[in-house]
């Protein structure tokens, strides 16, 4: 049988990382993009096959680079199976009075843009039915009250949401399905910007008294990956250790 193929956009990251050695372990073929840190993407752990993991340069701000990655990809692999959204930029704390408008559509490049183009260039196997699997990396923020200075990062993850909800209604007829996850604090260089008294006291404010790990959220990509989420569409899962509860 042919292995199926899970395309990681952002990699590098935390979270993408994580998602990339798991879905490794699970059986796929992984294509990993990177923007600057391909050298991570190369490290991969011991007893996984690093032969089917497949590393690509990509600035997914960019429409080109975005249609030059799934031809690539499409060229190598044919149908690519799963696709996972977990792109970031580090966070910046501000508040809206001291944020530019840039600041906010940097954000909806990054986030909104990415999902949209990746669903526009697949259009050729969504229309033949392949089935085909999004999962949208969102935040806990986008449920219940946001915290203050991270409004830039909040409304592109709302927008993001917005696309994702809307991709779930109508490519359902494809046979493929979309759902997202918002995670708690993670514990990654994502949060590098932010003040360590916060992700200290977040951690304390916790249910459980600790932030996520990259591998938190990795366990709930491999399961939205699998054959036994194939009746779950449109679906938000909370990923935060009961610290808001839905």
């Amino acid at each position: 049988m042919k292995k199926k193929v899970a395309l990681v956009l952002g990699g590098s990251g935390g979270i993408g990382f994580s998602a990339v050695e798991r879905l490794l372990s699970d059986g796929f073929i992984v294509c990993a993009t990177y923007l600057t840190n391909k050298d991570k993407l190369k490290k991969i752990s011991d007893g996984l096959d690093s032969t089917l993991i497949e590393v690509f340069q990509c600035d997914l701000s960019n429409v080109k680079n975005i249609h030059s990655l799934i031809k690539k990809i499409s060229l190598l692999y044919g149908e690519i199976d799963v696709v996972t959204f977990s792109a970031s930029s580090k966070l910046t704390n501000n508040r809206i009075l001291n944020l530019e408008w840039d600041e906010y559509t940097n954000l909806f490049d990054l986030q909104v843009k990415p999902v949209f183009q990746v669903v526009k260039y697949l259009s050729k196997q969504l229309k033949a039915k392949h089935k085909t699997k999004f999962i949208i990396l969102l935040t806990e923020y986008c449920v219940g009250s946001p915290p203050k200075g991270l409004s830039h990062y909040v409304t592109s993850k709302y927008a993001t949401m917005g696309l994702a909800k809307t991709m779930a209604v109508e490519l359902a007829e494809f046979n493929s399905t979309v759902n997202m996850i918002s995670p708690g604090m993670v514990e990654t260089d994502f949060l590098d910007n932010l003040p360590a008294k916060l992700i200290e006291i977040t951690s304390l404010q916790n249910p459980l008294k600790r932030n996520a790990s990259p591998q938190d959220i990795s366990n709930a990509i491999s399961f939205l990956a699998s054959n036994q989420s194939d009746y779950l569409n449109g679906e938000n899962m909370i990923i935060n250790g009961g610290k808001v509860i839905h």
